[in-house]
């Protein structure tokens, strides 16, 4: 990207001269590493900001039902791909969870594969529409990739638990919400799971609430407009 590129040609230049002016080569390379470390802060931030109002100018779009008009804006902001890693990525996340969230399922696929991996949501909305469509083992391994990447996310252990479980794959599911338990000890929704699991019983995936509705597979989504909130509540990373 152009910012790494840009702050190592820079860290290069400023760490020789401080090499050739203090005849010291270990400080000319900690002035190098100071110099790229500080750049890309610097420019992260700059972008950062400009992501983030991206997502801001989207709003009133959404609230009028512009869909379309939201996602031409939001591929606007892949010119800044070219500054920053994962920005690309982080669009198409945001593109696919709204094509989603209308049910326009075959348009948001290929911009939900392409999905940032920390994007917990634009993650389990992948793994659904493979679930839906039966096609299991992708699912699992878009659910591997979700938890893997999103360990403090509670929904992802119960999604990932409740496909399982819903395939007959309860000890599986069993060992996956004992991995959400580990990580996040007080979450009251992975240890009521976890025990119904081990109770023979179903797990309550529908404690999640739009959370979960947000996924069209529960069996009433007609009215439901959780597509606001998640756009309002989406946030850019710079990693």
């Amino acid at each position: 990207m152009l910012t790494l590129l840009i702050a190592a040609i820079t860290g290069m230049i400023i760490g020789a001269g401080v090499w050739y002016l203090s005849g010291y080569i270990l400080l000319g390379i900690a002035v190098f590493a100071l110099v790229v470390v500080g750049i890309n802060i610097l420019v992260g931030r700059h972008f950062l900001g400009k992501l983030t109002a991206l997502m801001g100018s989207i709003e009133k779009d959404l609230r009028s039902e512009r869909l379309d008009a939201a996602m031409e804006k939001l591929k606007d902001g892949y010119k800044y791909s070219k500054w920053q890693f994962f920005v690309k990525q982080q669009i198409d996340s945001q593109i696919g969870s709204l094509l989603y969230l209308r049910k326009r399922f075959d348009e948001a696929l290929p911009y939900l594969e392409k999905s940032f991996t920390r994007n917990w949501s634009a993650m389990c909305m992948l793994a659904a529409h493979y679930y839906r469509n039966k096609e299991y083992a992708q699912c699992y391994k878009t659910m591997d990739k979700a938890v893997s990447n999103n360990k403090k996310e509670s929904f992802v252990y119960s999604l990932y638990a409740y496909f399982l479980s819903e395939q007959g794959q309860s000890d599986k599911a069993i060992q996956i919400l004992t991995k959400g338990e580990e990580k996040l000890p007080l979450d009251e929704r992975i240890s009521g799971a976890l025990d119904s699991l081990k109770n023979r019983k179903k797990i309550k995936i529908q404690n999640y609430g739009a959370v979960w509705m947000q996924l069209h597979l529960g069996k009433s989504q007609d009215g439901a407009r959780p597509y606001q909130a998640l756009a309002m509540n989406q946030k850019f990373k710079r990693r």
